[in-house]
């Protein structure tokens, strides 16, 4: 086997393993294989590139870099060519508060829409089903926190963890 053989090998297990790491943040690993094989790319990917270097089919490209566009991870660099050509979007930030935001943000307002239904209750109808009240409310105020660490984050403010601390006290 040649360098250049041995090189593509190595490329596409670096690839899959980056699949796997991003697929561990619940991702699907196909969303990392795209993201790696076209931020290593010297130039851009089209999707046909893209199926040949991680073999998948059509259909699960097309899904793939559908979603990546939407969690805005990879660019179309110009729409008006016949073959779309993708690129990394190499803002790591807008990558991250994008899918802080869309994701996360969505995950944590429906734990605190869930949370004040059961917050609703009065003490005695929360026994009645084994819920302590204390704890229902420290886990609001971890809710609270989570949210505003969020907030935070996507605003890159200083984030205080004192309230966090007084939580578990």
């Amino acid at each position: 086997m040649d360098y250049k053989e041995q090189l593509v090998r190595d490329v596409d297990a670096l690839c899959e393993s980056v699949g796997e790491f991003i697929r561990y943040w619940g991702f699907k690993k196909i969303h990392g294989k795209i993201w790696c094989h076209l931020f290593l790319s010297t130039q851009p990917l089209d999707a046909t590139e893209l199926i040949e270097r991680t073999e998948v089919s059509k259909a699960c490209m097309s899904q793939s870099l559908a979603e990546l566009l939407d969690y805005q991870v990879i660019e179309v660099l110009d729409d008006s060519k016949k073959k779309k050509q993708y690129i990394p979007n190499r803002n790591i930030l807008t990558v991250i508060t994008g899918v802080l935001r869309k994701r996360e943000q969505n995950i944590l307002c429906s734990i605190h829409s869930q949370f004040r239904a059961v917050e609703n209750f009065n003490e005695e109808q929360l026994e009645m089903v084994g819920v302590d009240k204390k704890r229902l409310e420290k886990l609001g105020g971890m809710i609270k926190f989570a949210e505003k660490l969020l907030c935070s984050v996507l605003r890159f403010e200083s984030i205080s963890f004192k309230a966090f601390k007084k939580i578990f006290e």
